[in-house]
């Protein structure tokens, strides 16, 4: 008999929701977060049981740290099958936090429940997705000139989703998007959505581990050589800074580049795993004046005025490799290499921080990856190398150095001709290039109520960036107190110091560099007033400065009221926001809910009010409906800039979605 603790506890919806706001917090870019809370969901409606998991399966949750995963297994083959999920409080590293979270995508099974699967017993899930901007924006209201630039298409954003999935054996992806401005069966583009995305994805038949085919995504290693899709950066969630090879996955998410289209495998022979892959694509390339080359890869998606149809698919892709892994009790090394391969050359802008950015049309990358654990620690790594070029090294550890008290460093030297363009791993740079550090983090836990935790990163960039033109260094410092008396109450205090430096803002003959510091501080409170009401509060400062600038403060503030009531149609929340910073320098990020699988983190500047609401009607069992309402109203008028201007001094955007299950 299998007994899973997901709703014993919380309200699943709500769980996924405060995860995901936990994994994104500091992202400061909008991304498709679609595949990670498509992930959780699925193991909230099919919990992974403890007795029959593997690490690769506990790693696709992000909720475990590398540490936390390498005990739980060893408790198991030590003791012996879970009788009880509260078994958890006995293994080392974990604690009531790290429990709570997890508690709702497991569960624990007595004997062998496999039935037989047939096709008629998958699932169906279709979504309909529909969005815009309510006010005029400047790229619809002009009509194209010479020199001037206009959206071609209307402002409607669309989106399709369609999942077939059988158990955890078979999954059948499709997505379809339109995004805002651009066309939709007509002109350029006379096939409706501008992207399109297929995906089949096997598992577990023999020996194979898993099948891709069509659109796929690959996470290796600790990300120096190939990484699709979300990866973590620096947070609270200290211990997650260790990548977590999940290896191969089908393609889910609604994002444009993060993906490859062919085939892959895993086969599984004893302790070595083997990974063939293959891939072509077409990508959107800035292309030079003659079309014979291109100076850099386009990753929006944007397809919405005359110059981005120019690059759209323009420049072809092929890449294929292989990966292999060894997996040994607490022991695991790999190793991949593969080619990527264009049908022109890349050639970027003569800038001198493109000095050593990669030039060509055929690149060769190779990489070892690594994870022990011996007794309470956790040592991971990586070597790259970009063949005629630079390499790139990350290595770290994660000790338990106390049952209270947890330890992690990491080290990175990315050389400046390291060339890696499938890479995420972990940096302050946009890129895994030109970049020396040492991160260290603590995670300390007072009681079972009382969490701090904390990171130091030192880093240096031997090579000029960007608006930086010379060597420079800075550091990053984070600490986070959270104090939860009861399951009802939680309180965090925050404080986060950043310093780096950028060139001044006088002209002449050359630039110089100074310190640019950005200091933040939070206070948040959530509180469940009922079993169906909770609040939420949240106030942030923000300081930032820069030798030769006058230097800025500001604040946000919000109000959030979440109604999700057990058994009851209508659920849904509200947000009422008020935000003062001196510019767009000081700007303040927060996370905001919205509709199923959509989820964003959109800047709070300048003066103004933020106002959402998110109401879900669940109509039948299988048939719900989403509309969320969101408005910034300023203080002054002009609200964004280019082909996104609006005259007034308000943007709101409305989204409506329907999702059916069958």
């Amino acid at each position: 008999m299998q007994k899973s603790y997901a709703q014993q506890f919380f309200d699943p919806e709500t769980v996924v929701e405060s995860l995901i706001e936990e994994l994104i917090e500091e992202a400061e870019e909008e991304y498709d977060y679609s595949d990670i809370f498509e992930r959780l969901e699925f193991y909230l409606r099919n919990p992974i049981d403890l007795n029959k998991t593997d690490e690769k399966e506990l790693n696709e949750l992000y909720i475990l740290s590398p540490f936390q995963i390498n005990e739980l297994l060893n408790h198991r083959e030590l003791s012996g099958n879970f009788i009880s999920i509260y078994e958890l409080q006995a293994i080392e590293g974990f604690n009531d936090q790290s429990i709570q979270r997890l508690l709702p995508f497991v569960s624990v099974s007595q004997g062998n429940n496999r039935a037989k699967l047939k096709l008629k017993d998958g699932t169906h899930d279709l979504i309909l997705r529909y969005g815009r901007v309510l006010e005029n924006q400047r790229g619809y209201m002009v009509a194209e000139k010479e020199g001037q630039s206009v959206y071609l298409g209307t402002p409607d954003r669309l989106f399709v989703r369609y999942r077939y999935q059988l158990a955890d054996k078979y999954q059948l992806a499709l997505n379809m998007k339109k995004d805002a401005g651009e066309n939709f069966f007509r002109e350029d583009q006379k096939r409706g959505f501008d992207f399109y995305s297929a995906s089949f994805f096997i598992k577990n038949v023999g020996k194979i581990q898993n099948i891709a085919l069509g659109d796929y995504s690959l996470q290796l290693g600790q990300g120096l050589s190939i990484w699709n899709g979300f990866s973590f950066g620096k947070g609270s969630l200290v211990q997650h800074v260790a990548r977590q090879n999940i290896g191969l996955r089908p393609y889910t998410s609604a994002n444009e580049y993060q993906y490859f289209r062919g085939a892959a495998t895993t086969v599984k022979f004893g302790k070595i795993e083997v990974l063939p892959f293959i891939s072509y694509k077409r990508i959107d390339g800035t292309l030079s004046n003659d079309s014979l080359s291109f100076s850099s890869i386009n990753v929006s998606g944007y397809h919405r005025t005359v110059a981005e149809n120019k690059n759209r698919k323009s420049v072809s892709q092929m890449l294929y490799g292989l990966n292999l892994v060894y997996n040994s009790n607490n022991f695991k090394m790999g190793a991949v290499t593969f080619q990527t391969a264009f049908d022109k050359p890349m050639l970027p802008n003569q800038q001198l921080y493109n000095a050593y950015t990669y030039k060509g049309q055929q690149l060769t990358n190779s990489s070892v990856y690594y994870h022990y654990t011996f007794r309470n620690i956790y040592v991971f790594g990586e070597g790259a190398y970009s063949f005629g070029s630079g390499f790139g090294l990350v290595n770290g550890l994660i000790a338990s150095l106390s049952h209270q008290l947890s330890l992690v460093l990491l080290h990175r030297n990315y050389q400046k001709d390291f060339h890696s363009l499938l890479s995420q791993g972990f940096s302050e740079n946009t890129r895994t290039i030109n970049e020396e550090g040492l991160y260290t983090g603590l995670i300390l836990n007072l009681s079972p109520k009382v969490e701090w935790v904390g990171y130091a990163d030192y880093f240096s960039f031997p090579w000029v960036k960007y608006q930086v033109d010379g060597p420079s260094r800075g550091y990053d410092l984070f600490s986070q107190f959270t104090y939860s008396p009861q399951k009802t109450l939680n309180l965090t205090l925050r404080y986060r110091y950043r310093n780096k430096e950028e060139n001044t803002v006088l002209n002449g003959p050359a630039n110089k560099l100074e310190n640019v510091i950005r200091q933040q501080a939070r206070i948040e409170v959530k509180y469940d007033i009922t079993d169906a009401i909770q609040f939420r509060n949240r106030f942030e400062l923000i300081a930032y400065s820069k030798e030769t600038v006058t230097k800025e403060k500001g604040y946000m503030a919000y109000h959030d009221i979440v109604f999700k009531p057990l058994q009851k149609a209508i659920s849904g929340n509200i947000r009422v926001a008020g935000f003062k910073t001196d510019s767009y320098n000081s700007r303040i990020y927060a996370f905001e809910n919205d509709v199923l699988y959509g989820y964003s983190s959109p800047p709070y500047h300048n003066t103004g009010l933020r106002l959402y609401t998110n109401i879900r009607y669940r109509v039948k069992r299988n048939l719900d409906f989403w509309l969320r309402y969101a408005s910034f109203l300023y203080e002054d008028k002009g609200v964004s800039s280019g082909l996104d201007y609006i005259a007034g001094s308000m943007k709101s955007d409305i989204r409506l979605q329907l999702r059916m299950q069958f």
